[in-house]
């Protein structure tokens, strides 16, 4: 068994337990909560991370996360998973395709963010430091928003290291 406490924030799940909640995130001029949801295994094993909601019209992917949470035992879970359904919140809640309604900033496009920048530069740094730093694997979800039609496709990204490279398109 894994003895190592997973933690976002004030969020905790101790091994073999799930934990659902949100953390509050400071986006400068406004503060959202960032609902999470972490399976920490009853194993060792790799950290996954997997995000949804980056854009406010792709609803798919954010069911697909909850499902899937819903589904994860963490007795059966080698590792840990944090599973954010919501990545950009004020985009979501507000019905916004790509850009933020707060400063109209489309959050996939200023990764990894700035934390002294505007509120969505902020957000995707929040989101690198407090999820996507220490992950092994980085699943970010994205569908056709509710004005796109898209063929289903999966992209990664090529690093030069052929081993990562290799192992990165296994995955995909």
């Amino acid at each position: 068994m894994s003895d190592t406490t997973l933690s976002v924030g004030s969020l905790e799940a101790r091994p073999g337990t799930k934990a659902r909640g949100s953390v509050r995130a400071d986006l400068g001029t406004l503060s959202v909560d960032i609902p999470l949801i972490l399976v920490n295994g009853s194993r060792p094993g790799p950290r996954v991370v997997i995000t949804a909601g980056v854009h406010g019209g792709e609803f798919p992917p954010i069911d697909a996360v909850v499902r899937l949470a819903d589904g994860l035992e963490p007795g059966e879970v080698h590792g840990q998973v944090i599973i954010c359904p919501v990545a950009n919140p004020p985009a979501v809640y507000q019905g916004r395709l790509n850009i933020s309604p707060v400063d109209g900033v489309n959050l996939n496009r200023v990764f990894p963010g700035d934390p002294a920048g505007g509120p969505t530069e902020r957000l995707a740094a929040w989101l690198f430091a407090n999820l996507v730093d220490g992950a092994d694997v980085y699943i970010d979800l994205h569908c056709g928003g509710i004005d796109q039609v898209l063929r289903d496709f999966v992209g990664y990204r090529l690093t030069g290291d052929a081993d990562l490279d290799k192992a990165t398109a296994e995955l995909a």
